[in-house]
């Protein structure tokens, strides 16, 4: 007993398939073009509907205090990245009842840090409704960054002035002895009598004190300037955008065209597999 077997080729098969399909397409046009067709339609006008959002994407440079990172860039964006962060912005955007909730949504959704290929930078994406709102939200975050890195930079502010204070008070001391030792000088020349070795030793004398008093004014000068230096602007500076910040619009999520082709492809297909069904029971045989 034997049992044969047909097979069938592969080209053959494939031309069937199409040949299958194309029966069922014509003979179910209204179902599988038709209202494919209007449900694209139907999703684009749909999707024109759905509210813009604005997205803003600035460069903001970290700031500095005396030369050293106030925060590390990998801090900062992990600072800006985390939902207490998110939720403080929030809190100082202040949105008013009538917004909802949509706008901190965006927030929490969309405001994102990454580290910038430039030095101190970190690259600040957010999205909001409004293209000012979308720059306030940058702000605010700017801001809050900056209170962190007051809280290190004030002690050290601090310190500084206390000590440029004192400095201050010694330079002036110093000054008003110079005055001091000009006046004494002077009066020496006018009174050079008497015995000429003690005139020498009181011009050598007053001539040291007029240069140890002038080298200590020298040093006390530099080492201010040296610590005024350190607050300022190419040592310590604020947390700040390096440009204007980019403002771009557009949909919350995928593009109006992108939305009615997937809503077409998607009743095609539905559509398309009902019909190949309710075709292929029609040609069987009872």
């Amino acid at each position: 007993m034997s049992v044969s077997s047909t097979t069938v080729p592969g080209d053959h098969y494939l031309s069937g398939l199409l040949t299958f399909l194309y029966r069922t397409i014509r003979a179910n046009i209204f179902s599988t073009v038709l209202l494919p067709l209007a449900s694209m339609l139907i999703a684009y006008v749909a999707a024109l509907q759905l509210p813009t959002v604005y997205t803003a994407q600035a460069s903001i440079r970290i700031g500095r205090v005396d030369g050293g990172e106030a925060i590390s860039l990998t801090s900062a964006v992990s600072r800006i990245n985390s939902l207490a962060f998110k939720q403080h912005v929030v809190q100082g955007m202040n949105f008013p009842a009538a917004e909802g909730a949509r706008p901190a949504q965006l927030i929490f959704g969309s405001l994102t840090a990454r580290q910038d290929t430039a030095a101190d930078t970190v690259g600040v994406s957010v999205q909001a409704t409004t293209a000012q709102q979308a720059r306030d939200i940058v702000a605010v975050a700017v801001a809050l960054l900056n209170e962190e890195q007051r809280k290190i930079q004030g002690p050290l502010e601090t310190n500084i002035k206390e000590q440029l204070a004192t400095y201050d008070a010694t330079i002036s001391s110093l000054l008003e002895t110079r005055d001091s030792l000009a006046v004494l000088t002077k009066e020496d020349a006018k009174a050079a009598s008497g015995d000429p070795v003690l005139v020498a030793l009181r011009r050598v004398w007053l001539s040291d004190l007029v240069s140890r008093n002038e080298q200590r004014l020298a040093a006390a000068r530099s080492e201010r300037n040296a610590l005024s230096a350190r607050l300022g602007g190419w040592r310590t500076y604020p947390t700040a955008p390096l440009d204007e910040l980019y403002v771009s619009s557009g949909f919350a999520h995928a593009r109006p065209a992108t939305i009615a082709i997937i809503a077409g492809a998607v009743v095609f297909l539905i559509f398309l597999f009902r019909a190949m069904l309710r075709e292929s029971k029609a040609a069987r045989p009872d």
